[in-house]
């Protein structure tokens, strides 16, 4: 395959990932990685911040129970700087911080116990949840609606208080717009021909990873996708950056025109590891129905905000990780992490408290309000949610515009689609990342070596 070209289109987590397994081959095409930004990582990004070298300015971490990222981490030799939080113990604001509660999993109760354990819950929430094993199988089962499916089984607190913030934090969604198929955990136990209850009790029952839930390098998560690129360049790979792709075309099947402002590239075989609407207008020319599709995508937007908090200002009974806010509760804050609880490496030279807050989410937008405004909001949240009346020393505003894809029902049907039709008008040109098959790393990396092996199919065949 030496004479053959893949193009790789965007240098996030997915790209880096797809490149280094095609590279990987024992005899590879050449690869050539297009980034339209000044920089790798896409929404994986680390900068200076209050005395410290690093600090996370999205993802923080990743989970270590799908081999994905763990296995990369170890392949490009982050092995030995891989640390996992100090404290595992996090909150839910209910009017006030309460524990999330043991026993379930993502919010999911696996016993009626577990249910009445928590305060977040009202005793006629707990009533609710107590009846979830007397009801049907088929309740709940019929929809790729994940709100809908849990309020049917488990009612309407389970959902909202304790299911939707931990989901929406990870993906910025609203779960009574998003797919069921889009949270693989619940999806699996809703798959299961018993309540509810049990799946989650058997399921805890028989989970043997043992070891910290997540990790991430001493030196940021940037310096994960900064150690993949640079196992693709030792490896031949080109990384081009400030190269925007503008068109993709066929001059005959099964080759490319890959169009920069810098010229064209002939190439064998694409893979777009871009977001789903940046990339439609690249594949108009391919297919009419692959850009429809693409352009009608939905993507949330989130702020987050690095700030510092002097010690003594930092009561001493929060000691954990941080705390989520449900979104009844919601007025800007979604999240907030107690950084400095959560990771040893994240101190500043002062010991100040480094928080990190998530504002925005799907159906709750805040990208169009101003620096000060936003801090504002922040502030004031915290306060009412802590009674820390915060005077920051340090601030860091990250805006991520519509870089959260969201998985409305039926959203795998969707994707299965757009990959027979695609890969019918132009055999060759795959998608891959976080819009498509599972957001997260572990999933972007699982999704970019899937791609990698179609690839590397279709150039071989």
């Amino acid at each position: 395959m030496i004479d053959k070209h893949v193009v790789v289109i965007g240098a996030g987590i997915t790209g880096l990932s797809a490149a280094l397994r095609v590279l990987r081959e024992p005899h590879p095409p050449r690869v050539t990685i297009f980034e339209a930004h000044d920089r790798i990582g896409g929404v994986i990004h680390a900068s200076p911040f209050a005395g410290i070298a690093a600090l996370d300015e999205s993802a923080d971490a990743f989970l270590t129970r799908t081999p994905a990222a763990i296995e990369l981490a170890k392949h490009v030799g982050l092995e030995h700087v891989l640390t996992s939080p100090a404290t595992g113990e996090a909150y839910i604001w209910q009017g006030t911080l309460q524990p999330i509660p043991h026993g379930t999993t993502l919010g999911v109760p696996g016993s009626v116990r577990s249910a009445w354990s928590t305060p977040i819950l009202s005793t006629s929430g707990k009533l609710r949840a107590s009846l979830e094993p007397l009801l049907p199988q088929r309740v709940g089962r019929n929809t790729d609606n994940l709100g809908a499916a849990i309020r049917a089984r488990c009612g309407n607190q389970v959902l909202e208080r304790i299911v939707d913030p931990l989901v929406g934090s990870i993906y910025a969604t609203d779960t009574d717009a998003f797919s069921v198929k889009g949270m693989p955990q619940i999806a699996d136990l809703l798959a299961q021909p018993r309540s509810l209850m049990s799946s989650v009790r058997d399921a805890l029952a028989k989970r043997t990873a043992t070891g910290p839930i997540f990790a991430a390098p001493l030196t940021g998560m940037y310096s994960f996708t900064t150690a993949i690129a640079d196992h693709v360049k030792q490896l031949g790979g080109v990384i081009e950056l400030s190269s925007p792709v503008r068109a993709i075309e066929q001059p005959k099947r099964g080759q490319y025109f890959v169009q920069t402002d810098d010229g064209t590239v002939l190439c064998d075989a694409v893979i777009m590891a871009s977001p789903a609407r940046h990339s439609a207008e690249l594949v108009r020319a391919l297919s009419a129905e692959a850009n429809t599709y693409l352009a009608a995508r939905e993507h949330a937007s989130v702020i987050m905000i690095a700030l510092t908090v002097p010690r003594h200002q930092w009561p001493q009974h929060l000691t954990g990780s941080g705390y989520l806010v449900p979104k009844p509760n919601q007025t800007a804050v979604t999240a907030v992490s107690f950084a400095s609880n959560k990771w040893s490496h994240v101190q500043t030279p002062d010991n100040s408290m480094v928080l990190r807050i998530s504002l925005g989410r799907d159906g709750l937008p805040m990208h169009h309000l101003d620096d000060d405004a936003l801090l504002n909001l922040a502030i004031a949240d915290v306060y009412w949610q802590t009674g820390v009346d915060i005077v920051p020393s340090n601030v860091r505003i990250t805006r991520w515009v519509e870089s959260f894809p969201q998985y409305r029902p039926d959203h795998f049907d969707a994707v299965d689609r757009l990959e027979h039709v695609l890969d019918a008008a132009a055999p060759g040109v795959v998608f891959a990342g976080a819009s498509y098959r599972g957001i997260g790393i572990p999933s972007c990396i699982t999704d970019a070596h899937r791609s990698a092996a179609r690839v590397l199919a279709k150039i071989d065949a």
